[in-house]
């Protein structure tokens, strides 16, 4: 079995402390017969995870499965307890608790099939529960919220979320699309069975509380729209207050949204040529320097956004010097712009991997994620001002909520980059992810990050260093933008 350090420098850091929680309560050897023989059946399912038929491990473990075909869902027992895992789900029921996989089961012929490195703990810790005549108590949630109450006011709605606990303001994050408000509070446990709910016919039709991983989400669903509303959260020791106003908006609110809107059209752009100076970034296979390559496609992308959208466009570097991740950032802020584009081009071990990729902020889902976050974080070593500097998982989750006003736009231009580029330069469509970047960190608008392709494939490094691919790229870009600037501005005019 890996060694623990190898494990968790290879696990999405968003499960790290999980897998923390977990290893100190292994009684189990790690070198115990069912879990080599489970070990000996898996098998490698895609480029990144091993994986193993849940009726393999009851084998292994000489117990029993009960399997619903017909909902795809099955069952391991271990003595008196249970594991739920359903097909193309990441989510396990373990008792009565839920566990977030950082990736989903797979289904094939009948058999749901496991990732064995990320289940075995799990069966291992409840094996050694079950054991000692502990049960699952180790694995439930510590209850710090405890239910919600609606109140319809004449002036508005209230809604009382009782906590036993003082949630910090930067704990708690707000969001809201298409009749939902979701309520996002991060290091908050919630008992999703004995949550209670106590709402009469008003505003809110509905409410749904989840327990994620590292925090809890209440959604609240609404029979009315309430986009425009100024909607305001208080912290209390033992309550988080959200009030919602009723009825028309104040003429002085009408107002300051109308300039908001206009505040918000894109007429600034920043635009990152990743690396520079003295980090050269990912260097190709002929030797040739990741830094030239983007900072060819950013002069010409800078072209093309100037001449055809007649916005403002800013660069945070314009030639071969050095710009450090936090300097990057606080330009775009500094410069008021709208949007904040880094561009950057891959590298991978196997020199047969190739295609274009574009990240926007958040927790990486993947070992490839989290292996070019690293890469590209690894230039902090050049930032006097960084070294010291962790972007851990809380780090990484509040910064994430903190941007979460720009999360589904940086998403929505992310995926509008990838469409465009793989039709304007005919590259593989890697798709759009989500990961860890220190440059992405701060940043006050929709910010996106670009592997525009890679330096360790002999062909596409020739590409980068070809001025007729770098203006496809940069054209690709372009368009997007622009597509997404009509989107995004119809959106505003219309205080959606």
């Amino acid at each position: 079995m890996q060694s623990k350090t190898r494990i968790i420098s290879r696990l999405n850091i968003r499960f790290f402390i999980c897998l923390l929680t977990l290893i100190p309560f292994l009684s189990y050897s790690q070198n115990s017969d069912w879990e080599r023989s489970v070990q000996r059946k898996a098998r490698k399912i895609g480029r990144d995870f091993y994986f193993v038929g849940l009726q393999e491990i009851a084998e292994s473990l000489d117990t029993h499965t009960y399997y619903s075909n017909k909902v795809r869902k099955a069952i391991l027992y271990l003595g008196e307890e249970k594991i739920t895992v359903t097909a193309f789900n990441p989510f396990v029921m373990v008792g009565q608790n839920v566990w977030q996989l950082p990736v989903e089961t797979k289904y094939s012929d009948g058999e749901i099939y496991v990732p064995v490195k990320f289940f075995i703990p799990i069966v291992k810790n409840l094996l050694n529960k079950s054991t000692n005549g502990g049960g699952v108590d180790e694995l439930s949630l510590t209850i710090n919220i405890t239910g919600v109450k609606v109140e319809e006011k004449l002036n508005g709605t209230l809604i009382r979320v009782s906590t036993l606990q003082e949630f910090s303001k930067t704990s708690v994050s707000t969001r809201y699309s298409q009749r939902t408000f979701y309520l996002d509070i991060y290091n908050g446990k919630i008992n999703e069975k004995s949550f209670e709910k106590n709402f009469k016919k008003g505003l809110v039709r509905e409410i749904v509380p989840v327990q994620l991983d590292q925090m809890a989400t209440i959604t609240f669903k609404l029979n009315k729209d309430i986009s425009g509303m100024d909607l305001h959260v208080t912290h209390h020791s033992n309550e988080l207050l959200v009030s919602i106003p009723k009825g028309k908006v104040s003429p002085d609110l009408l107002k300051k949204l109308k300039n908001d809107r206009q505040k918000w059209l894109i007429d600034k752009i920043v635009i990152d040529p990743g690396h520079g100076g003295r980090d050269p970034g990912t260097i190709g296979v002929s030797g040739s320097y990741e830094k030239d390559a983007v900072l060819g496609i950013a002069k010409k992308l800078k072209k093309l956004l100037e001449k055809k959208l007649n916005v403002q466009v800013f660069m945070t570097r314009n030639n071969d010097t050095y710009v450090s991740l936090k300097e990057r950032t606080q330009f775009a802020n500094e410069k008021q712009a709208k949007l904040f584009i880094s561009i950057h081009a891959n590298w991978n071990r196997n020199s047969k991997i190739k295609g274009a990729s574009t990240y926007f902020l958040g927790l990486a889902k993947s070992d490839e994620a989290v292996e070019i976050a690293q890469r590209e974080n690894a230039v902090i070593k050049y930032d006097d001002d960084l070294q010291k500097t962790g972007l851990s998982e809380e780090n990484i989750i509040l910064a994430t909520m903190a941007q979460n006003s720009y999360n589904k736009e940086s998403q929505d231009l992310a995926y509008m980059i990838q469409e465009s580029l793989a039709k304007r330069t005919g590259l593989r469509n890697r798709g759009i992810k989500q990961a860890g970047f220190y440059v992405m960190v701060g940043a006050s608008m929709p910010n996106v990050l670009i592997e525009t392709a890679f330096m360790s494939n002999k062909k596409e490094e020739r590409l980068l260093k070809s001025s007729s691919f770098q203006q496809k790229v940069a054209l690709g870009i372009y368009e997007s933008v622009k597509e997404f600037k009509r989107k995004y501005e119809l959106t505003i005019q219309a205080g959606k």
